[in-house]
């Protein structure tokens, strides 16, 4: 089982709690995404997605929440193919973020030459994430609708 962390960065708006995505520049088949990534050997879940979200778009952030693990037999278009146990996690920081800027990722080698376009939408009934993300996105709407 391949071990996932996924950072839902929030914040909140007057429309709502708006979800920090990002998208490949000069890529507009890519689809939207959150940060996150591969969980290292000896690495809790937790540190994980702090490296991960730092690494994929230079924000150093605490306060991180577990609010839900999923379990997948297959992960269609992921790099990792196999049975994943993602571990999703939010944050809402108490710096003021831009709206929109670029970083390119400081991790693996497969990111090497990207540039990520990050910009916020609702956490709810947003535009729709990659893949299987969608699916940690609604139980990440969820838990944060109830508190």
């Amino acid at each position: 089982m391949i071990e996932k962390a996924y950072g839902f960065v929030l914040r909140e708006r007057a429309a709502g709690l708006e979800l920090l995505v990002f998208e490949h520049a000069g890529q507009p088949e890519a689809a939207l995404q959150v940060p996150g990534g591969t969980v290292e050997d000896g690495e809790a879940p937790l540190a994980a997605v702090a490296r991960e979200v730092a690494e994929e778009s230079g924000l150093r952030i605490e306060g991180w929440e577990a609010v839900a693990t999923l379990e997948h037999d297959d992960v269609p278009g992921s790099a990792t193919p196999g049975p994943q146990r993602w571990h999703c996690f939010t944050a809402t920081p108490d710096a003021t973020l831009p709206d929109a800027w670029r970083h390119d990722p400081l991790g693996s080698a497969s990111e090497r030459g990207l540039r990520f376009a990050y910009r916020w939408i609702a956490l709810v009934d947003g535009e729709p994430l990659a893949g299987r993300q969608e699916d940690a996105r609604r139980a990440v709407a969820s838990v944060a609708e109830r508190q």
